[in-house]
């Protein structure tokens, strides 16, 4: 072939490459993959997908893109997008919980947001500084509520004869003992753990752990869970299940709205959306018990991210700009999950039983510190404890193996 035509060939080539590069990335640009939790209840009049797949159409609508939407389920989430990040099929924005922070703000998977928002923008989110963590804005407050509070069935308190819903570990005691005396076939505190993800800390631990005093790390984020504070809360938990406190197959339950729902259970602590979709249980609230320190319990401050590999990032931070939107939000709360407001301009019309939830009891809650290898930590600590409901470990045991692990493997 003539040397001429085929560098004119050759040509051709590199230009059709480049045209056909621009088109996909032209068109990469204006897809946008968004992937959300899964909060609706299985009773729930729309699924989480639904949703959201019409949130992102009404998006999409408006600003000539495609928002391709995801639920990732709990019990696979940070799997999902460990592989997805790593892998570059990762999606453009996310939600992500405090568990999850520090590992992706050290690989630089994380866009540090504030530039993309104006001092306006910021002042309406209520939220808005919880985002900055490790010295970055990489986070935008998107769930900031769902405390876990203990519920208590005040038919069944009325039937072993107590009178008022306990607000200390004491009165809890006494309570769950009147339960065991005065209502066959009742567990007097109904805990899940037989369910496989760690989250379940947040219901059956943590709010123990806080009220003794406990820190999981100090400020230099150096674990301290193997305190004096920390073993008053596991040795709490071992002597509730010695007791009875916890039915016969506490690490058999798996999900401790069955229970509850049934009137098989008199006392749970349970996320305050989900006690909202309870049926047919006369139940009250204590937000959080006190112990031999203050009350404190926890609140969940999930958030929405924008990763690196986004190609289009300034349509991504209108998307996460129109999910946080007073509208968007005041539907997702009043048909997915009843959660307080995230900006100043939604007004809240949530249930009249939380009144005070948000704003009395406020210096009651607290979220999970960030700090490197929190979750693997947070499901070693998860499965020893389940171990020591065995009987195959002491409630040392728990704590200093945990600490043990943390320190040789994930410091």
């Amino acid at each position: 072939m003539n040397k001429k035509i085929l560098a004119f060939l050759l040509v051709l080539v590199m230009v059709a490459s480049m045209f056909a590069g621009c088109g996909a990335s032209e068109s990469a640009g204006n897809e946008l993959t968004l992937w959300m939790a899964p909060m609706a209840g299985s009773d729930a009049e729309i699924t989480d997908e639904e949703f959201w797949t019409e949130i992102g159409n009404e998006f999409g609508a408006a600003n000539n893109c495609t928002v391709k939407v995801e639920i990732i389920p709990w019990d696979s989430y940070e799997e999902k997008y460990l592989t997805g990040v790593t892998s570059s099929d990762g999606p453009d924005v996310g939600w992500l919980y405090m568990e999850m922070f520090y590992d992706y703000i050290e690989m630089g998977a994380l866009v540090d947001l504030d530039a993309h928002f104006t001092d306006a923008e910021k002042d309406n989110y209520l939220y808005y500084n919880l985002g900055n963590i490790q010295g970055g804005q990489y986070a935008l407050p998107f769930i900031v509520g769902n405390p876990r509070i203990m519920l208590a069935n005040m038919d069944i308190l009325a039937q072993a004869g107590v009178e008022a819903i306990p607000t200390t570990w004491e009165e809890l005691a006494a309570a769950c003992d009147a339960v065991l005396a005065n209502c066959p076939g009742v567990i007097p505190l109904v805990q899940d753990w037989g369910n496989p993800h760690y989250g379940s800390l947040n219901e059956i631990f943590w709010p123990y752990f806080w009220s003794a005093g406990g820190e999981i790390v100090d400020d230099a984020g150096n674990l301290t869970i193997n305190s004096a504070e920390g073993l008053v809360a596991t040795e709490l938990l071992y002597d509730m299940a010695q007791k009875g406190y916890l039915g016969a197959n506490a690490t058999a339950c798996d999900d401790v709205k069955v229970p509850f729902s049934n009137g098989e259970a008199a006392f749970v602590f349970m996320a305050s959306g989900n006690a909202l979709k309870l049926e047919g249980i006369n139940w009250e609230y204590v937000t959080a018990l006190q112990g031999p320190q203050d009350a404190e319990t926890f609140v969940a401050a999930d958030s929405l991210v924008m990763f690196e590999s986004c190609e289009n990032k300034e349509l991504a931070a209108k998307l996460m700009k129109y999910l946080t939107s007073s509208d968007v939000m005041s539907r997702y709360h009043k048909t997915i999950t009843d959660q307080p407001p995230i900006t100043a301009d939604e007004e809240y019309t949530g249930s009249e039983k939380y009144a005070g939830l948000f704003t009395d009891d406020a210096g009651m809650l607290r979220s999970l510190p960030v700090f490197k290898g929190a979750s693997s930590m947070y499901d070693a600590l998860y499965k020893n404890i389940q171990s020591m409901m065995l009987g195959e470990l002491t409630p040392e045991e728990v704590l200093t193996k945990t600490t043990e692990y943390y320190d040789s493997n994930l410091k």
